[in-house]
């Protein structure tokens, strides 16, 4: 199955690992993200994400998170975890997303996710699944 939409990051707090603000630290740094995401479309809801990034200069920087989706998908409501393993690199974000958990209405989902990810801070979401 497939199901389509829109993301929207409602917020972002980034930190290096000291605490500092990451704008404020300038080459190689680890941070942290706390970010939360809008979904809407066929996949609709809210989520929180964790990401963890090693960063190589500001333009580029390696990613590992994971999101805690609540919401719908199609007809079916309740919560997927979202493993994120990706990379940001001269603006642009790309990303392997698996499915690692789902419980409520989306007990037993399994599948992998594609963001296509614009500098506005939107992307297009496709979830293929199976339930």
């Amino acid at each position: 199955m497939k199901a389509t939409g829109s993301i929207e990051v409602q917020s972002w707090d980034e930190k290096t690992w000291d605490g500092r603000p990451y704008t404020e630290v300038t080459g190689p740094k680890m941070t942290e993200a706390l970010v939360t995401f809008g979904y809407s479309g066929e996949v609709e809801g809210t989520s929180a994400c964790r990401y963890l990034m090693s960063y190589y200069d500001e333009t580029r920087c390696e990613t590992v998170a994971m999101e805690e989706f609540t919401g719908r998908v199609g007809d079916r409501e309740g919560t997927i975890i979202l493993r994120h393993i990706g990379a940001y690199e001269d603006g642009k974000v790309t990303a392997e997303i698996t499915v690692v958990g789902a419980s409520g209405g989306l007990t037993g989902l399994r599948g992998a996710a594609v963001a296509d990810w614009a500098e506005t801070g939107t992307a297009t979401f496709t979830l293929e699944y199976d339930v």
